[in-house]
């Protein structure tokens, strides 16, 4: 309401200074027929009070007669007048005062007096009642935009907390396989110096067992030797005969017991548990 009385007002302060019209109503004849003008001045019909031949014959007296006041005026303090005279002028200055206020108001009533018709009234009317349609019309449609926007940042907002607590879960999974790549990184480490240590161990056991072999070789030679020795109580071929009962030395010496070594992982030998293979495939 509030929108269409402002258009209104602007729509009649645009129609200020145009021809003031009568307000009429339909009779007996059509509405659309105009009917004619009336002076507010005379009450005759065909014309308007801005445009009476009797408004304008008094604006011309009362120009002239006041033309003859200013000169009046002027003329008193040059002149010796007498009380009585000076009593009648008083009153024409208060009078003439009077005529010219009678004016202004006049011309300011006519200024501002604008009249219509009914039917340019209706007419505006029905234009500002379509307008106030189409406005209505258009703030549904935003009234619906704004409840669905309303919506889809709701949703927005549920998808985004959504994907929030997704990416904390991925960066706590995310730590925890961290944690787990050092733990590897760590046991690869070691795996790598236990590697080595194996192989400086079976070069050490390649070392041993040359060794073992060698000595073993020696002491069975060195049993051979002595093994081809005589008794000390076989005197054959000095003209006795052979001792078949007498036993010779097979082993002068005694074989040192050789350690077996043995894993403490599968209980087989030949390995120590730090080279064991179902240690490692385990």
């Amino acid at each position: 309401m509030v929108l269409i009385t402002s258009q209104f007002k602007k729509f009649l302060k645009s129609q200020k200074g145009k021809k003031a019209f009568k307000k009429k109503f339909p009779q007996e004849e059509k509405s659309s027929k105009r009917e004619e003008p009336t002076c507010y001045e005379c009450k005759k019909p065909g014309h308007f009070k801005n445009e009476c031949p009797n408004l304008k014959k008094k604006e011309k007296f009362n120009k002239e007669q006041s033309k003859k006041k200013k000169a009046m005026v002027a003329t008193w303090d040059d002149s010796d007048l007498s009380s009585s005279e000076e009593e009648e002028r008083d009153e024409e200055v208060v009078n003439l005062a009077l005529m010219a206020m009678e004016e202004d108001a006049s011309e300011d009533e006519s200024d501002n007096e604008v009249q219509f018709s009914f039917d340019e009234l209706q007419n505006a009317y029905e234009k500002l009642y379509v307008e106030y349609e189409n406005v209505c019309l258009k703030n549904k449609t935003l009234k619906k935009n704004t409840i669905s926007m309303s919506k889809d940042i709701d949703n927005l907002k549920n998808e985004n907390s959504k994907y929030i607590n997704e990416i904390e879960f991925l960066k706590s999974k995310n730590g925890f396989y961290m944690n787990e790549i050092e733990v590897l990184n760590v046991s690869s480490k070691l795996s790598i110096d236990f590697m080595e240590e194996n192989e400086m161990l079976k070069i050490e056991i390649d070392a041993l067992k040359k060794s073992f072999s060698t000595f073993s070789n020696s002491s069975a030679k060195l049993d051979n030797l002595l093994g081809l020795q005589r008794c000390v109580f076989d005197k054959a071929g000095l003209g006795y005969e052979e001792m078949n009962n007498v036993k010779h030395f097979n082993n002068f010496f005694v074989k040192k017991v050789e350690p077996k070594i043995s894993c403490n992982y599968c209980g087989r030998l030949e390995h120590i548990s730090t080279s064991c293979f179902r240690r490692k495939n385990s």
